[in-house]
């Protein structure tokens, strides 16, 4: 157990910018293994387990689903090596860049359907105008 820096789940929350409670709720899913008990049964991590959160935390600014960073962390823990993760990675960022691009095409049509709203409103407003003029004042 010498040379091996234990931390406690406060600082290790401190340290990957993150509550504890996120940190638990990764555990209950099984994204980060839980920390080990020392005496007094206090749950201690490794910088293992941080680097691990960092991972977590990296793939969740890129979008990635829960299941997605599941997938890539049992790729790792069973590869150990970082090609394998960095390969798949690039497959499920792909799928996610098709996924924005789907959204954005649905986004530019829901837009363009609201702006024909919008000009068939103003003409029917414009129509409206001139009776008004005519009217009683």
């Amino acid at each position: 157990m010498e040379g091996i820096k234990y931390l406690k789940i406060g600082e290790l929350a401190y340290l990957a910018e993150m509550s504890p409670r996120t940190i638990r709720y990764y555990q209950e899913i099984g994204l980060l293994h839980p920390g080990k008990r020392i005496e007094g049964g206090i749950r201690v991590f490794t910088e293992n387990d941080l680097q691990r959160l960092r991972f977590i935390k990296r793939l969740k600014h890129l979008g990635l689903a829960l299941s997605e960073m599941h997938e890539l962390a049992d790729i790792y823990e069973i590869h150990k090596t970082n090609r394998r993760v960095l390969i798949r990675l690039c497959e499920l960022l792909d799928n996610h860049v098709k996924k924005i691009d789907e959204r954005i095409n649905n986004l530019n049509r829901l837009k363009e359907e609201i702006l024909n709203y919008q000009e068939k409103i103003l003409q029917k407003v414009n129509q409206e105008r001139p009776l008004e003029k005519e009217g009683v004042s």
